[in-house]
């Protein structure tokens, strides 16, 4: 029963950041506006993440790399001289495979069918990274971070690719998300370089967590590159003093 309200809630975020996504510039000259200094300081920053995921799936045979699109809010606090405290909530940050080798599903009719195909796997998650990052400089420039990612798995489709007897390709696809655990854990390691209103970076996740489906003979764990930007909204503040 908590799976449905979770979709629903994630596709209700997904609706209300539609607009910001398509126009992301548009998008901070209005909450830049709406809250002005309160979005940034000499120590904080906030804004949009907007980026691509390239994911796998580590355990499944035939599993190669799928493209998914990233999208969310993030925020940076320099704590200290050289370290910040980086965190982000992705709402749009799929996860998946492609060209996968079928697995057995128990339904005789259905393995028939998807027999010598192939499956493509689109796993729907909302990802919250929180991470401590080193910079040598204070406000622009490289930074390196490491920290854990939290995965809430949302939804879960098998799409195979299958041939009927005569050649004719179809498709059919299948609800697993009942069968997935709800939450995937990883640790993240990300590389950035900070310009003064945004910022390009590469952040590696490793799954932690078997999101096989129950009584798989094997685990499974996604493995994640993402490369993303950051757009930085509202105007620093005026300077204070900095951490120590």
């Amino acid at each position: 029963m908590r799976r449905p309200f979770i979709a629903r809630l994630t596709i209700l975020a997904v609706l209300l950041a539609s607009p910001l996504l398509s126009a992301p510039l548009q998008g901070q000259v209005l909450i830049g506006y709406l809250f002005g200094e309160k979005l940034a300081s000499p120590t904080f920053n906030m804004g949009f993440e907007v980026g691509l995921n390239f994911a796998t799936l580590d355990g499944l045979d035939g599993a190669e790399r799928t493209n998914k699109p990233v999208f969310g809010l993030f925020a940076d606090w320099r704590f200290s001289k050289h370290f910040h405290l980086g965190g982000a909530l992705l709402p749009i940050a799929g996860r998946g495979a492609a060209g996968i080798t079928p697995i057995p599903t128990g339904d005789p009719d259905l393995d028939s069918q998807v027999q010598g195909g192939t499956m493509h796997r689109n796993i729907g998650m909302l990802e919250i990274p929180v991470l401590i990052k080193w910079a040598p400089k204070r406000e622009t420039g490289f930074r390196i971070g490491v920290g854990p990612s939290f995965g809430l798995i949302t939804s879960a489709h098998d799409r195979y690719d299958a041939t009927t007897v005569a050649g004719t390709p179809y498709v059919l696809e299948r609800d697993i998300g009942p069968q997935l655990p709800d939450w995937d854990l990883g640790v993240s390691f990300e590389v950035e370089w900070r310009f003064p209103i945004l910022s390009i970076a590469a952040r590696y996740t490793h799954g932690l967590s078997d999101i096989a489906q129950a009584g798989a003979a094997s685990a499974v764990h996604i493995r994640t590159l993402t490369g993303t930007g950051r757009i930085y909204l509202g105007k620093k503040g005026k300077k204070a003093a900095a951490p120590s």
